[in-house]
Protein backbone atom coordinates (compact mmCIF):
# COMPACT_ATOMS: atom_id res chain seq x y z
CA UNK A 1 0.00 0.00 0.00
CA UNK A 2 2.83 2.42 0.90
CA UNK A 3 4.56 1.59 -2.37
CA UNK A 4 1.35 2.39 -4.24
CA UNK A 5 0.93 5.69 -2.39
CA UNK A 6 4.60 6.57 -2.98
CA UNK A 7 4.20 5.74 -6.66
CA UNK A 8 1.04 7.85 -6.92
CA UNK A 9 2.80 10.65 -5.06
CA UNK A 10 5.77 10.51 -7.45
CA UNK A 11 3.44 10.50 -10.45
CA UNK A 12 1.60 13.49 -9.01
CA UNK A 13 4.89 15.34 -8.35
CA UNK A 14 6.09 14.48 -11.86
CA UNK A 15 2.82 15.88 -13.36
CA UNK A 16 3.14 19.07 -11.28
CA UNK A 17 6.77 19.54 -12.39
CA UNK A 18 5.80 18.86 -15.99
CA UNK A 19 2.94 21.40 -15.77
CA UNK A 20 5.25 23.98 -14.18
CA UNK A 21 7.82 23.51 -16.95
CA UNK A 22 5.13 23.87 -19.61
CA UNK A 23 3.78 27.01 -17.94
CA UNK A 24 7.28 28.46 -17.70
CA UNK A 25 7.89 27.85 -21.42
CA UNK A 26 4.56 29.45 -22.32
CA UNK A 27 5.36 32.42 -20.08
CA UNK A 28 8.70 32.88 -21.86
CA UNK A 29 6.94 32.65 -25.23
CA UNK A 30 4.49 35.33 -24.09
CA UNK A 31 7.37 37.58 -23.04
CA UNK A 32 8.99 37.17 -26.47
CA UNK A 33 5.66 37.84 -28.20
CA UNK A 34 5.16 40.97 -26.07
CA UNK A 35 8.63 42.25 -27.00
CA UNK A 36 7.91 41.62 -30.69
CA UNK A 37 4.59 43.44 -30.37
CA UNK A 38 6.26 46.43 -28.73
CA UNK A 39 8.85 46.47 -31.51
CA UNK A 40 6.08 46.43 -34.11
CA UNK A 41 4.27 49.28 -32.36
CA UNK A 42 7.48 51.32 -32.39
CA UNK A 43 8.00 50.58 -36.10
CA UNK A 44 4.41 51.62 -36.85
CA UNK A 45 4.98 54.89 -34.99
CA UNK A 46 8.17 55.53 -36.95
CA UNK A 47 6.42 54.67 -40.19
CA UNK A 48 3.55 57.06 -39.40
CA UNK A 49 6.02 59.87 -38.64
CA UNK A 50 7.91 59.17 -41.86
CA UNK A 51 4.67 59.10 -43.83
CA UNK A 52 3.70 62.49 -42.37
CA UNK A 53 7.09 63.94 -43.29
CA UNK A 54 6.75 62.56 -46.82
CA UNK A 55 3.28 64.09 -47.10
CA UNK A 56 4.64 67.45 -45.92
CA UNK A 57 7.50 67.23 -48.41
CA UNK A 58 5.06 66.41 -51.21
CA UNK A 59 2.99 69.47 -50.29
CA UNK A 60 6.16 71.56 -50.24
CA UNK A 61 7.33 70.33 -53.64
CA UNK A 62 3.87 70.90 -55.06
CA UNK A 63 3.80 74.49 -53.76
CA UNK A 64 7.37 75.00 -54.96
CA UNK A 65 6.38 73.84 -58.44
CA UNK A 66 3.45 76.26 -58.55
CA UNK A 67 5.66 79.14 -57.40
CA UNK A 68 8.31 78.35 -59.99
CA UNK A 69 5.63 78.16 -62.70
CA UNK A 70 4.27 81.57 -61.64
CA UNK A 71 7.79 83.01 -61.67
CA UNK A 72 8.43 81.57 -65.13
CA UNK A 73 5.20 83.15 -66.44
CA UNK A 74 6.14 86.54 -64.98
CA UNK A 75 9.56 86.38 -66.60
CA UNK A 76 8.06 85.38 -69.97
CA UNK A 77 5.63 88.32 -69.78
CA UNK A 78 8.48 90.71 -68.96
CA UNK A 79 10.55 89.35 -71.82
CA UNK A 80 7.71 89.77 -74.34
CA UNK A 81 6.76 93.22 -73.08
CA UNK A 82 10.31 94.56 -72.95
CA UNK A 83 10.21 95.94 -76.52
CA UNK A 84 6.49 96.84 -76.56
CA UNK A 85 5.86 98.33 -73.12
CA UNK A 86 8.92 98.70 -70.88
CA UNK A 87 6.81 100.02 -67.97
CA UNK A 88 4.68 96.86 -67.88
CA UNK A 89 7.81 94.78 -68.35
CA UNK A 90 9.35 96.50 -65.33
CA UNK A 91 6.16 95.79 -63.34
CA UNK A 92 6.30 92.14 -64.36
CA UNK A 93 9.96 91.96 -63.33
CA UNK A 94 9.09 93.51 -59.97
CA UNK A 95 6.38 90.88 -59.44
CA UNK A 96 8.84 88.15 -60.44
CA UNK A 97 11.36 89.55 -57.97
CA UNK A 98 8.72 89.52 -55.20
CA UNK A 99 7.78 85.93 -56.08
CA UNK A 100 11.44 84.95 -55.94
CA UNK A 101 11.85 86.60 -52.55
CA UNK A 102 8.75 84.85 -51.17
CA UNK A 103 9.84 81.55 -52.65
CA UNK A 104 13.33 81.76 -51.12
CA UNK A 105 11.81 82.64 -47.73
CA UNK A 106 9.46 79.64 -47.90
CA UNK A 107 12.28 77.31 -48.90
CA UNK A 108 14.43 78.54 -45.99
CA UNK A 109 11.55 78.01 -43.53
CA UNK A 110 10.92 74.48 -44.82
CA UNK A 111 14.63 73.59 -44.65
CA UNK A 112 14.84 74.91 -41.07
CA UNK A 113 11.77 72.89 -40.14
CA UNK A 114 13.24 69.77 -41.74
CA UNK A 115 16.54 70.33 -39.88
CA UNK A 116 14.67 70.62 -36.57
CA UNK A 117 12.68 67.47 -37.33
CA UNK A 118 15.79 65.48 -38.25
CA UNK A 119 17.51 66.48 -34.99
CA UNK A 120 14.62 65.18 -32.88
Amino acid sequence: MIVLLATLFLILVWQVVKTLCTNRQKHQQLIVAQQQLQSCILQIGNFAAMQEKNHNLLDFYNALGHSIAALHIQLQVAQKLWQINPVQAQQSLSEASQLTSNLMHEVRQIVKSMDRDSCE
